[in-house]
């Protein structure tokens, strides 16, 4: 339910926000600012489990919820402690982190609770929240350059297409509860080439660091990497906007955003 991966790369994504932010970063700061990521993450994403116990009864019929491994009472009490984890060690940092972490963790309720179901602008939400850990760590060590916010666009932009090729899998479920997502709307082949239009939107800004001089010539070998993902997947989804290659994807999007990750931390030191 926690979805580790996913949540160890969103406490990763916190420390790059820090090391492209300061040169000077120090021990104490990369551990809180990794560890309220992860715990915000992990509670978000049992909340959402929380919320789409019955798209997922007929999405994913084996996840804990539907399946019955465990019940509602003590999924609402792991998110409650993980919350408070997250809450706790980003008031170890300061005011404007506990702040940004509270108002993450607000996003999250409402778009699980309310704005799910409006498809895009929710799709837009989730991508909002996974850019936010780059601020949250520039935040952290007190500096937001630029190299740092023109990162979390790219961060937002590339998710907002990971999570567009995501309602191709998810159209059974999301069809039965009311979910607007852009493939229930306008069909998958619609919602396919959107989503790789983002892909090739975050593609072609990628040259951005370059350019401005934000970044040393050791950004260039991942970011290719990186960038060639993103046009492999997005050729593959246009060609075959089917459930399960969606579904195969939206895994190696993550890959391509890891990749994209590196080649900023590189790219700054």
């Amino acid at each position: 339910m926690m979805r580790l991966p996913n949540s160890v790369m969103e406490g990763f994504a916190v420390i790059v926000g820090e090391i492209i932010a300061t040169p000077y970063l120090t021990g104490q700061a990369a551990l809180f600012g990794y560890l309220t990521g992860f715990f915000l993450l992990a509670a978000g994403n049992i909340i959402n489990d929380y919320f789409d116990r019955d798209v997922d009864a007929i999405n994913e019929p084996r996840r804990p919820l539907p399946s019955g491994s465990v019940s509602l009472t003590q999924t609402i009490s792991f998110a409650i402690i993980l919350c408070s984890l997250g809450i706790f060690f980003a008031a170890q940092t300061g005011i404007w982190t506990s702040i940004l972490a509270a108002i993450s963790l607000v996003v999250m309720m409402v778009y699980n609770s309310r704005l799910k179901k409006t498809g895009l602008p929710g799709n837009a939400l989730v991508s909002l929240n996974v850019a936010v850990p780059f601020v949250y760590g520039g935040l952290v060590v007190g500096n937001l350059p630029w190299a740092l916010l023109i990162f979390a666009t790219l961060a937002f932009i590339s998710n907002l297409g990971r999570e567009v090729v995501k309602g191709i899998v998810d159209v059974a479920g999301d069809k039965v509860k009311g979910i607007r997502s852009v493939a229930v709307r306008m069909g998958n082949t619609y919602a396919a080439k959107q989503g790789a239009a983002w892909f090739l939107v975050a593609v072609a800004l990628s040259v951005l660091p370059l350019g401005l001089g934000l970044v040393s010539n050791y950004y260039i070998p991942l970011v290719i990497i990186c960038d060639v993902g993103f046009v492999l997947t997005s050729y593959s989804i246009v060609t075959n906007p089917t459930s399960l290659n969606a579904k195969r994807n939206k895994k190696y999007v993550l890959a391509w955003m890891l990749f994209g990750l590196l080649a900023f931390v590189v790219g700054t030191l």
